[in-house]
């Protein structure tokens, strides 16, 4: 993927099989990783530690969401009626209005589809070891909506400023 104006976005699937994929305004993603080891005190000793390697990812991406749709000649009869589009990677990516993108974050759970973040250009998350292919930065994760929340500022009562947590599964291409 080249550099889009428009680098994050969020899907229910995979790029090639979603039936919802949507172009966030993000003004801020922050990738945070948890991890649990056990530190076990020994009388008179410095103390044991155990890393098991758990990790619990999450994922946190705030920005701007317009009241309503942005582009009122989109006049088709379904549940993207009045947003902007973008062509990214081949497939057609909406910019949500805010009561769809809240509808979205309700009604998603992870199951037999995935939710799935993608940041960024994540042709080649990880450097390939041959050739001159270097990493690209970004990557895809596999996520579950976990909380989020909408504000209005005063003088700016036409969009809501949104902030999202997700939990996350490692990046693809971690293993």
């Amino acid at each position: 993927m080249a550099v889009e104006e428009l680098a994050v976005l969020l899907r229910d699937d995979t790029n090639a099989d979603a039936a919802v994929r949507l172009a966030l305004k993000a003004e801020q993603v922050s990738i945070s990783v948890s991890r649990t080891p056990i530190q076990i005190a020994v009388p008179s000793a410095s103390p044991i530690i155990f890393d098991l390697g758990s990790s619990r990812p999450s994922i946190t991406i705030s920005g701007i969401v317009e009241n309503v749709g942005g582009d009122t000649t989109n006049t088709t009869e379904n549940a993207f009626f009045n947003m902007e589009s973008r062509t990214i990677q081949g497939q057609t990516y909406y910019i949500p209005y805010k009561n769809y993108l809240e509808q979205q974050l309700l009604t998603w759970v992870t199951g037999s589809n995935d939710v799935q973040v993608e940041i960024g250009d994540a042709t080649t998350p990880d450097y390939a070891g041959s050739g001159t292919t270097a990493s690209t930065g970004g990557g895809i994760y596999k996520c579950s909506v976990q909380q989020f929340q909408f504000n209005q500022l005063p003088a700016m009562e036409d969009r809501w400023n949104y902030s999202l947590q997700m939990v996350a599964q490692w990046r693809e291409g971690v293993s």
